[in-house]
């Protein structure tokens, strides 16, 4: 079974992550962050209309969490985490994700180096 990801569900975290957080961008994604003051780090997916229809959407969705899933055992706790899908990102690759969101998380700084742990 896949490890659960906490997300973010509040309008008022979602506010203060697009008021104060730092945005990080790629022609297929957007990841914006901010500092929560939690001992863990939640995410949330945004995957707009201009993408395609549903089915699409939740594809790119799916395979973003899944991405971060790969990857949350490197993110430093923390952080509220927003990852906005661009249109690139419908017909990019699984492997073409994963390296993109993987650098935009370490230039953030909030992914520790590969083999590191706490």
């Amino acid at each position: 079974m896949a490890v659960p990801l906490e997300t973010l569900r509040r309008p008022a975290d979602f506010a203060a992550l697009q008021h104060h957080g730092t945005s990080r961008a790629h022609p297929l994604v957007v990841v914006r962050t901010m500092r929560n003051g939690l001992d863990r780090t939640r995410y949330a997916f945004s995957t707009g209309r201009r993408l395609g229809g549903a089915v699409v959407r939740n594809r790119v969705r799916r395979r973003l969490r899944e991405i971060v899933r790969s990857l949350a055992a490197r993110v430093t706790p923390g952080w509220d985490v927003l990852i906005v899908a661009r249109s690139g990102s419908v017909s990019a690759s699984y492997a073409e994700l994963r390296d993109v969101v993987a650098r935009l998380f370490g230039r953030a700084g909030i992914l520790r180096p590969e083999g590191r742990d706490a």
